[in-house]
């Protein structure tokens, strides 16, 4: 989770702004709902929701203001956070994380993911986190 040294709430300005650069961007709905999952390890999908410093970032993030040498170490610790998130839901669903043959199962069902969960990148990982989200759903309220 990224850490939030200040709880600020957003405002209405900074909401209409990150909207802007998701159309900018081409980030659909689905998408949107997935980076900011990731970004808040959770906690939220919805812009409105964000706190003031987790914004900015997202903003910094997605122009791509981030300096080219710092992507890297960015582009892995997403990952790496990303893998995280999608390992924590699918325990939560059920499947023992550690057998790595269990949860390479789960994810080769062309309904999750149809590969091997190391052979998943960056944007399949952030794209599996609200599928999953779904399927919890449907086993909380008892439909799977």
């Amino acid at each position: 989770m990224m850490e939030q040294k200040t709880k600020k709430p957003i405002s209405k300005s900074l909401i209409k702004r990150l909207h802007i650069i998701y159309s900018a961007q081409g980030i659909d709905d689905e998408q949107k709902r997935a980076i900011l999952l990731d970004l808040t390890d959770g906690r939220t999908n919805t812009t409105k929701e964000l706190t003031y410093s987790e914004a900015m970032y997202l903003c910094g993030y997605l122009n791509g203001t981030k300096k080219e040498n710092r992507d890297l170490t960015i582009t892995e610790r997403e990952i790496r956070r990303r893998r995280s998130a999608v390992l924590k839901r699918v325990q939560r669903i059920g499947i023992d994380t550690t057998d790595w043959g269990a949860v390479n199962a789960f994810c080769l069902d062309t309904r999750i993911a149809g590969k091997k969960f190391r052979e998943l990148d960056g944007e399949e990982l952030l794209l599996l986190i609200p599928k999953l989200e779904s399927i919890l759903k449907k086993k909380e309220d008892g439909g799977y």
